[in-house]
């Protein structure tokens, strides 16, 4: 019965998703990394979910081909699972820049644990964010072709503003490798918008509402990973990913990705075990994508940069 109504739940996530997906106009990209490990970048509940405290580094330069105004996101973050608690916590530093445009931040997160929740090894997380993020504007880093545009005559100036979010993330079970797992979740970030006003020019912040769901397929030593995630700002604008990925226990990691925005993504990793101690492991990849669309395509392909560090809490299992 308990399989059944998880069943009836996957399907529900998946028509609203498709739904969603049909009836939304795109009016700007938003952005959302097929890497595994930066879930916590955009989902306060995904931060600490599997009894490991791990530190994450991750950089993406788009439109290589653009020059050094082209857009580039990255954090450095880090997660610990406070698992006699029932609940984990962590801190991201954050920063993106387009152009003369920059915004970087501090993000607390915190998640509540919901052991047995629909299955006996299920876990639903609820988690919440809170911090700050300082936009800047740098004239210097303008490209323009008219002399007296505006933008020339405007200051170098910075402003802070308060930055909150929220959201909730379920796995079947948290014991890897050991059984098939399927996953959901969502978050609600930028829950407090303004307009931003850099000297007489709005960077009005918006809400921003992801939904991602996946399932890992495990053979003895290794699983295949097939995964959505869409994205949507207000005011219209949606994104969905699809991806696909195969991991290989403790050696490596590769996938594939295709966003509706007319991009494909290649992926690839290593994983360095008993990296640094018997229940320490390293794990770094990189994507490549590049985007199949006439409008976009000759700014030049992308490429991110993952790494991360875990440590088994008390020496369980990988």
């Amino acid at each position: 019965m308990k399989t059944r109504f998880i069943y009836k739940i996957v399907a529900v996530v998946i028509c609203f998703m498709t739904i969603s997906t049909a009836t939304m106009q795109a009016q700007q990209q938003a952005y959302t990394s097929i890497f595994e490990g930066t879930k916590a970048y955009w989902n306060p509940a995904g931060a600490g979910v599997l009894p490991y405290m791990k530190t994450d580094v991750w950089f993406r330069q788009q439109w290589l081909g653009f020059g050094s105004t082209a857009p580039r996101t990255g954090f450095i973050g880090f997660e610990y699972p406070f698992s006699d608690m029932n609940m984990a916590a962590g801190a991201m530093v954050t920063f993106d820049q387009t152009g003369p445009v920059s915004k970087k931040g501090l993000n607390l997160n915190y998640n509540y644990q919901l052991r047995g929740f629909l299955t006996e090894e299920g876990q639903l997380s609820l988690g919440i964010r809170a911090g700050f993020q300082q936009y800047a504007f740098s004239k210097d880093d303008v490209l323009f072709y008219d002399t007296n545009d505006q933008l020339l005559q405007a200051n170098n100036t910075s402003t802070i503003y308060p930055t909150v979010g929220a959201g909730f993330y379920y796995m079947s079970t948290t014991d890897e490798y050991y059984d098939n797992m399927f996953y959901f979740g969502g978050s609600y970030n930028q829950i407090y918008t303004t307009d931003v006003l850099i000297n007489q020019f709005n960077q009005k912040r918006e809400n921003h509402i992801v939904f991602n769901i996946g399932s890992k397929i495990y053979s003895p030593d290794s699983f295949i990973e097939p995964s959505l995630t869409v994205n949507y700002t207000n005011p219209e604008f949606i994104d969905f990913i699809a991806a696909a990925r195969y991991e290989m226990r403790n050696a490596f990691w590769a996938g594939i990705g295709y966003s509706s925005v007319s991009e494909v993504s290649v992926e690839g990793g290593v994983i360095l075990d008993k990296f640094g101690g018997r229940y320490g492991q390293l794990r770094a990849g990189v994507i490549g994508n590049i985007s199949i669309s006439d409008e976009i395509g000759n700014f030049g392909p992308g490429a991110e940069i993952y790494i991360s560090y875990r440590f088994e809490n008390g020496g369980g299992r990988w």
